[in-house]
């Protein structure tokens, strides 16, 4: 029985060697899918260019979200991204390819941006 707070300790600090910062803060959080639909807001901020961005994105059930977020440079147009929401706010995002998206939520994404 003294031994569990060891091995508790050493499970902790095997999970903080093995996941990346990124890994670690999109624990608990939702992910939606979106596509770039258009350039972006341009805006300076403390001297640095940025963009923001306002899409609707849908989850693997399909129910859809407004999702406001920013990137340091202009994301490519039709280009798919995964984000991960979590307490009201974008955490961060990666490009996924069309084939990493449910089919149904890849007709929801098209059909979203015919409108």
């Amino acid at each position: 029985m003294k031994q569990l707070p060891i091995v508790c300790m050493g499970l902790i600090l095997a999970l903080l060697t093995t996941c990346s910062p990124q890994q670690m803060q999109t624990i608990g959080s939702d992910k939606y899918y979106v596509k770039i639909q258009d350039e972006g807001e341009k805006y300076t901020e403390q001297g640095n260019s940025r963009y923001k961005y306002e899409l609707e994105g849908f989850n693997e059930d399909g129910e859809g979200k407004n999702l406001e977020f920013t990137s340091n440079h202009q994301l490519k147009d039709d280009a798919y991204l995964r984000i991960y929401y979590k307490k009201g706010e974008v955490i961060t995002y990666e490009e996924v390819e069309s084939d990493d998206i449910p089919k149904d939520l890849q007709q929801l994404l098209e059909d979203d941006s015919d409108s």
